[in-house]
């Protein structure tokens, strides 16, 4: 079953709306990424926080078209940046003005927190 929601179907799939007309989308309850449009334009994201017009975070080691440990996600520009050192990453949050000591958390939390959990009362 396909629906707003996720893909309930087999290979299930989920999603969070993050502003913007933009969305964390995660396949097989195990990859979550950022998809843009275009050709090798997916980021495999590990943790990360979502605030104000930004989702920031680590990424996944298993990323093929970006290089670096860390990202911040433009959520208005619809712009990824990836970075190898932290101090850069750190420097960027700041300048920013988002909160560099914020534990960052997995899909499953964001997930929880955005929809409430009642998606799986009336779902498969």
């Amino acid at each position: 079953m396909f629906t707003f929601y996720g893909d309930h179907g087999l290979g299930d799939s989920a999603r969070i709306p993050v502003g913007h007309w933009r969305e964390i989308l995660e396949t097989n309850g195990s990859l979550a990424y950022i998809q843009k449009e275009g050709r090798g334009s997916m980021l495999v994201i590990d943790k990360f926080l979502i605030a104000d017009d930004y989702v920031y975070g680590l990424t996944s080691d298993v990323n093929e078209h970006y290089n670096g440990k860390y990202f911040i996600y433009d959520l208005a520009n619809n712009n990824i940046k990836t970075f190898e050192e932290i101090n850069g990453y750190l420097n960027s949050l700041i300048a920013k003005n988002l909160n560099e000591t914020a534990e960052y958390k997995n899909f499953d939390y964001h997930y929880r927190q955005y929809w409430h959990g009642w998606r799986f009362w009336i779902l498969p």
